[in-house]
């Protein structure tokens, strides 16, 4: 059985009501066109857990809505469209023309630029913590998309049992491990109500990762 928290529909009707109390009819038709966007591009693509990629970018934008209570259009845009670049092969300037020069930037900062076409795990992992640790001086609108990225993975890394992932993101563990603890010490000057819930879900990821170890091992 699908969770609330993996069914894209109910994603989708959650995001769409939101954008539409929060935004007038100039920015909601921002914010919706970025979701269409976002909804090509990804089209076909899949998560490390099995569920359809484009989930992922309506829920960070869900968090920025509803966890953070933002006003601002082109941070919701932002989110929609943060991996479109880095993923799906989308031109700055093609967001820059459709959604403005502060979506485009924001996107920017968000995106590795230089990633390798066949990058190890290690290699991953030193690009995105240099990365991250680059984004600390980033404006804050930048910052709240990149902590709502963050918990949204931890989130979901968290709340799915370790079985029902992929071999491939098993692998992924340790380095997500890493990587979760450098976030949320990211997300202190951030956001209270983000850090706690990344706090939160660190923990939850934490306790399974020791179930998942003990099951496997036996320890």
């Amino acid at each position: 059985m699908v969770t609330p928290f993996h069914n894209v529909k109910l994603q989708k009707r959650r995001f769409l009501t939101l954008a539409g109390k929060n935004f007038g009819p100039a920015d909601y038709k921002k914010v919706l066109g970025a979701f269409k966007f976002a909804e090509i591009k990804h089209k076909g693509q899949r998560r490390d857990e099995g569920t359809t990629y484009l989930i992922h970018p309506i829920r960070v934008a869900i968090t920025l809505l509803d966890d953070v209570g933002t006003w601002d259009a082109d941070a919701v845009a932002a989110a929609l469209l943060h991996d479109v670049v880095e993923d799906c092969g989308v031109r700055l300037n093609t967001i820059q023309k459709q959604f403005g020069k502060r979506v485009a930037y924001f996107v920017r900062m968000l995106t590795r630029m230089r990633r390798k076409p066949r990058e190890t795990e290690a290699e991953k992992e030193i690009e995105k913590r240099h990365k991250l640790s680059l984004l600390a001086s980033s404006p804050l609108e930048v910052r709240l998309i990149k902590c709502a990225d963050i918990l949204d993975n931890l989130r979901c890394s968290a709340d799915i049992a370790w079985w029902m992932w992929t071999p491939l993101a098993r692998k992924k563990f340790a380095r997500w491990h890493r990587e979760f603890h450098q976030a949320e010490e990211f997300a202190k000057d951030v956001h209270p109500v983000l850090y706690h819930e990344i706090n939160q879900a660190l923990r939850k990821f934490d306790m399974k990762r020791l179930v998942r170890g003990v099951i496997r091992f036996g320890l």
